[in-house]
């Protein structure tokens, strides 16, 4: 077996080998003429999210004449499936050299680990609302973070031109985990909110949920939506066991597992597949997290919502966090399932400590523009950086 050390110099390697072959790739590319022209990147998902859907949809609003580009593609496991992933970066670095503007939601290494040629700006949209556990180069070379070596050769998290946050207190710590210069740091809202403050979208996921789960009609529901743990540690909450004692409180729970965890096997689980932790939020009576950056989504749906944190003090060895959790986010704690199912009883989170969360952690759409979409619009292309960006924190 190889060892971990020797894994890491492998891995570093392959991360310089990776740069020198992309720098000569980008090099011959800047022959390719740029057009009016942006392109959305992800590789957290292999669908385009719905915040870079918006967003094309909210540029082409603001200018019809513009080009848009989404690309959605997740890095895959296994050694062959990676060289044809490697093919994919090709067209990714074309589609970047022939824009003015590349937007991407985490790390990408054409964003990052390639050189940068004249006329494209690079917007870090992340993928999260609010700044709640550190991330980043906030947490390079701690425990769920990445090692010092791998993060300098891989440049990780650099050359961003503008990053976006959701909120004025966000700035700094989304300065420290992207390295950028809290000038470059922009506050305007994730598109996102928009379909969480929707009433006509909160319908059709109301009409979807009833034709998908019509033997939930009526229940009053909870969703449980625990942090996805990288360093490894394990969850400390069952997800079957908290939806059994729900049960005995009078609601239907249903748990949204991220995507790479795998669920529990168990007759009583419901995890709603066909539907997102967004639509979900837009339907739930409360919601229920340990650590999850989606309680900033929950209080801009406006949704109770409730923390379980049987693990705290070690967790908080593994992983920081940007404010003094959980007291800054001013919602009621359990430490045990029994504890959390006697504050749903006695109704311990309510409406305004939801509205105090989003107005600490989001920021209002400006009153110039009809939706969270159309303001980042107008900043991805440029027209009012300067207006509400850059100078407006200087």
């Amino acid at each position: 077996m190889m060892s971990v050390a020797r894994r890491l110099r492998l891995d570093v390697l392959a991360a310089y080998a990776a740069r020198f072959a992309l720098t000569v790739v980008s090099v011959v590319m800047r022959v390719l003429p740029r057009r009016h022209k942006v392109t959305l990147l992800t590789r957290q998902s292999s669908t385009p999210p719905s915040d870079f859907r918006l967003l094309r949809e909210a540029m082409l609003r603001a200018d019809p004449s513009v080009e848009v580009v989404m690309i959605a593609r997740m890095v895959p496991p296994g050694i062959v499936r990676k060289f044809a992933y490697a093919a994919h970066l090709l067209v990714e670095m074309y589609h970047a050299s022939t824009s003015r503007v590349l937007v991407v939601d985490g790390y990408s290494i054409i964003a990052s680990a390639t050189p940068r040629s004249e006329g494209l700006t690079v917007v870090q949209l992340w993928h999260a609302l609010g700044a709640l556990k550190k991330f980043g180069l906030s947490i390079v070379g701690q425990r769920g973070g990445r090692d010092p070596l791998l993060a300098k050769a891989m440049r990780m998290h650099a050359g961003y031109d503008i990053v976006i946050a959701s909120a004025e207190r966000c700035r700094e710590p989304f300065a420290e985990a992207f390295g950028a210069d809290i000038s470059k740091v922009v506050v305007a809202p994730l598109p996102r909110v928009d379909r969480l403050r929707d009433p006509a979208r909160r319908a059709a996921v109301r009409e979807r949920f009833t034709y998908l789960y019509p033997e939930l009609t009526g229940k009053r529901l909870a969703l449980f939506a625990p942090t996805v743990r990288t360093e490894g540690s394990t969850a400390t909450i069952d997800p079957a066991e908290l939806t059994r004692a729900m049960a005995d409180a009078g609601y239907a729970t249903i748990t949204k597992l991220h995507p790479l965890v795998p669920v529990p096997v168990d007759s009583q689980l419901r995890v709603a597949p066909g539907l997102s932790t967004q639509d979900l939020l837009l339907i739930a009576d409360l919601f229920i997290t340990d650590y999850s950056s989606a309680v900033f989504e929950a209080a801009v749906a406006e949704v109770p919502s409730y923390l379980i944190a049987p693990d705290l003090d070690a967790y908080t060895q593994r992983r920081d966090f940007y404010l003094a959790y959980p007291e800054d986010l001013g919602l009621p704690m359990a430490r045990t399932i029994d504890e959390l199912v006697k504050m749903v009883r006695h109704q311990a989170a309510h409406a305004d400590m939801m509205v105090a969360l989003r107005e600490n952690y989001v920021a209002v759409t400006h009153e110039q523009y009809a939706t969270a979409a159309d303001e980042l619009a107008r900043v991805v292309l440029g027209t009012d950086v300067v207006a509400h960006g850059r100078d407006k924190h200087d």
